[in-house]
């Protein structure tokens, strides 16, 4: 009789540690919604994980705006990017929006070509500038572009260009994005200029304002002159 016990004692604790292991997980984040209907959840930590709805009625995520903070219970997570996992529970703790979600995340997502409805920078077709626009610079004025970390100074006509382009522009505090930059530019006139070529906008203290195609044009080929990029 004791072997006979013996005998089924280790199997039993064997599937009690594999019904232990099998258990569900909690996690909190953000929720997020890409275009195509996929919802994820974005950590503490910034890492995105995509959820698979696994409720009986597959209405789990139903009322959830990009940003609010949740709670699921969930499965086991696939290695991978995004991660992978399914949820079964999921409770809203707190109202929130896209700009919850870390940039660098949407950024990361947005470079594997996931959509998140973010706004489209086109260039303007005018030029956006102020109504009494401000000349008088002289060749000796120096404009400071820092890009990668690299800072290059240079004068002559191309500063003064660069300089008339960036304080003249009609800047706008409401229409300030959460784009980065790609080059800051410092001037006699004016310092903290950040300029993004591939969207074709420029910021500074007093807003934001978009870039004519020419203008964007006359910027890079400054910068490839003097920056070397």
């Amino acid at each position: 009789m004791k072997k006979w016990m013996m005998v089924f004692c280790v199997p039993l604790w064997a599937l009690l540690l594999l019904a232990g292991c099998g258990g569900k997980s909690t996690m909190t984040g953000r929720y997020l919604l890409a275009e195509n209907g996929t919802a994820l959840i974005v950590t503490d930590d910034g890492e995105a994980i995509t959820l698979s709805d696994q409720s009986r009625g597959r209405d789990l995520f139903d009322g959830l705006e990009s940003g609010d903070r949740i709670r699921i219970t969930h499965d086991g997570i696939a290695e991978s990017y995004p991660g992978q996992t399914g949820a079964y529970t999921c409770k809203l703790l707190e109202d929130g929006g896209l700009e919850d979600i870390p940039e660098e995340t949407l950024a990361s997502l947005e470079g594997l070509g996931w959509d998140f409805g973010r706004h489209v920078h086109t260039a303007a077709d005018q030029p956006p500038t102020v109504e009494a626009p401000v000349s008088g610079c002289c060749g000796n004025t120096v404009a400071k572009v820092t890009m990668g970390g690299e800072e290059h100074s240079f004068w002559g006509s191309d500063s003064v260009a660069l300089t008339d382009i960036l304080i003249n522009l009609a800047y706008g505090a409401d229409e300030v994005c959460r784009c980065p930059v790609e080059y800051t530019v410092d001037t006699e006139f004016g310092d903290g200029y950040g300029v993004n070529l591939t969207e074709s906008f420029a910021r500074c203290a007093a807003g934001q304002s978009p870039l004519t195609e020419a203008q964007t044009e006359t910027i890079r080929n400054i910068i490839t002159r003097n920056c070397g990029g």
